[in-house]
């Protein structure tokens, strides 16, 4: 059952083919990308580049993709990459090219932007076609076989105090066996020290968290999310 509708805008440079093939409602000159699906208040936006091996080498080489996909992220919320094609269908001067553009590719997904491999241009319009189709039905980022988790209030505790500054679960069980509550550890903490529960640099760098003023050091989103920006584009800079 559909929850909310999403139209496909192709870029006006794509030819005539993809937008045929996925069923495109516009094709305009896109600021950005190759390819744009958003929901109908255009609050819910994807876009994608698209990239043969080949074009993508020679964008890699002049560094052009690596502009086009800073471009993405900052006009974007979503984005990803697609590469299409094999690199045997495509010539490059230097064989070692390929190895270092895969590299660069396999580094951009992990740190940067997902990046999808497709063997053709049918499927890669079949991806763009199933990706709306998730996302009308709004199962887009689930799982195939949904993880389930208990809900307790243990399992909320493990994630309250997993954000502590060098406590994991195994140190979680331990507090749990010294304190009854979160209010007993927050007033008794010097017990933990005492007990030989939690120890060390541990100890002390629990102990200077709790201590820490409201609002010290703190940043408003903008400005995360500017950092965050910022070392996006460094680190695409630094991928050759």
């Amino acid at each position: 059952m559909r929850t909310m509708a999403f139209s496909i805008t192709v870029d006006s440079n794509e030819g005539e083919l993809l937008p045929s093939m996925v069923h495109a409602e516009e094709k305009v000159r896109l600021e950005v990308g190759d390819v744009l699906i958003k929901d109908n208040d255009g609050d819910n936006t994807w876009i994608f580049e698209r990239k043969t091996w080949g074009d993508g080498l020679n964008a890699w080489k002049s560094k052009r993709l690596q502009d086009q996909i800073s471009r993405m992220i900052e006009l974007h919320d979503n984005y990803a990459l697609i590469v299409e094609g094999r690199p045997s269908d495509f010539y490059a001067p230097n064989p070692d090219d390929w190895g270092h553009f895969r590299s660069f590719l396999n580094r951009v997904s992990v740190e940067v932007c997902p990046v999808v491999f497709t063997d053709t241009l049918m499927e890669t319009a079949r991806y763009i076609n199933t990706f709306k189709l998730r996302l009308e039905d709004n199962s887009q980022g689930h799982f195939v076989r949904p993880v389930t988790a208990v809900k307790s209030s243990r399992n909320a505790h493990h994630n309250l105090l997993q954000a502590l500054p060098g406590i994991g679960r195994e140190k979680c069980k331990k507090i749990y066996s010294l304190y009854p509550n979160l209010k007993s550890m927050m007033k008794n903490w010097s017990l933990a020290k005492d007990e030989g529960i939690i120890k060390g640099k541990t100890w002390i760098n629990v102990e200077a968290f709790l201590n820490k003023a409201w609002g010290s050091q703190n940043e408003t989103p903008l400005i995360r999310e500017r950092k965050r920006s910022e070392s996006r584009q460094m680190k695409l800079g630094d991928l050759e």
